[in-house]
């Protein structure tokens, strides 16, 4: 195979910078607007948590730091017009890393092999052997309709939940691989901040596929049935659990969407 040529090499170079700073500017937008509903979310609940003078008081803070920032941030951006505008050739400097980093984030990226599809948590834990909607699925059901919650707080709830020991480094892994992010200052009413996740932040399980064929629809030239159809009820989906032969079954609560039942058989 003969090599690319001098304008080939190029047009090849100027695609993978032109898609690479696609990759940036997206990820660089989706990290500012998680950023902004996370600042928002905590925001309300913090004046969400008060009623009465403590609320107004609140509102009177959050006004003030406001226009604070506001200064702020006018002056600074003010401040660097004037320098950008004074020393022009710092755009040289910055166009360079843009150029490198879309450089990087336009790499080819290696086709994700089909065994791949039904991803599974590796390595050990408490969550071993169970798929990633698995993993959401316990999750979410350990929120029980909190917003956030500790690291420490889910591994109780999951520790009662499938009768397994589950560890904060359990849940952190768990979390991981289920696509959520753990983080710092996350609050719970009458605890300290601390480390924990955020219901937002955790993906939620993937749809189920399409359904099967219903019963009572026939193909062009056959003849209609003439009984009724009926439909075969199902049993709840169950998850395989740590050890062999374990499993354990996730049944929504009737009564409160929020809540979910865990049976470990």
């Amino acid at each position: 195979m003969s090599a690319p040529t001098s304008m080939q090499w190029v047009r090849q170079a100027a695609a993978r910078i032109a898609a690479g700073s696609g990759v940036l500017t997206r990820d660089r937008v989706r990290r500012l607007v998680q950023w902004v509903r996370s600042v928002w979310q905590r925001t309300m609940a913090w004046l969400g948590s008060v009623s009465g003078i403590a609320w107004a008081v609140r509102l009177a803070v959050l006004l003030a730091a406001v226009w604070v920032l506001r200064k702020l941030g006018l002056g600074i951006a003010s401040a660097a017009a004037r320098r950008l505008e004074a020393s022009p050739w710092l755009l040289w400097p910055a166009l360079a890393l843009w150029l490198i980093a879309a450089w990087r984030a336009g790499a080819p990226k290696r086709p994700a092999p089909a065994a791949a599809a039904a991803e599974t948590a590796a390595g050990g834990g408490a969550a071993a052997g169970m798929t990633v909607d698995e993993i959401r699925t316990l999750l979410i059901a350990a929120f029980r309709g909190d917003p956030q919650v500790h690291t420490a707080v889910l591994a109780e709830r999951l520790t009662e939940a499938t009768r397994r020991p589950w560890s904060a480094a359990d849940v952190r892994a768990a979390a991981e691989t289920a696509g959520a992010r753990v983080e710092r200052g996350v609050r719970m009413p009458g605890r300290s901040p601390s480390t924990g996740i955020r219901r937002a932040a955790l993906p939620d399980p993937s749809p189920a596929g399409p359904p099967g064929p219903v019963d009572g629809v026939v193909a062009a030239g056959q003849e209609t049935p003439t009984g009724p159809a009926t439909a075969t009820p199902t049993g709840p989906a169950t998850a395989p659990g740590r050890g062999a032969g374990e499993r354990f079954t996730i049944t929504d609560d009737p009564s409160n969407p929020y809540r979910h039942t865990v049976i470990n058989h």
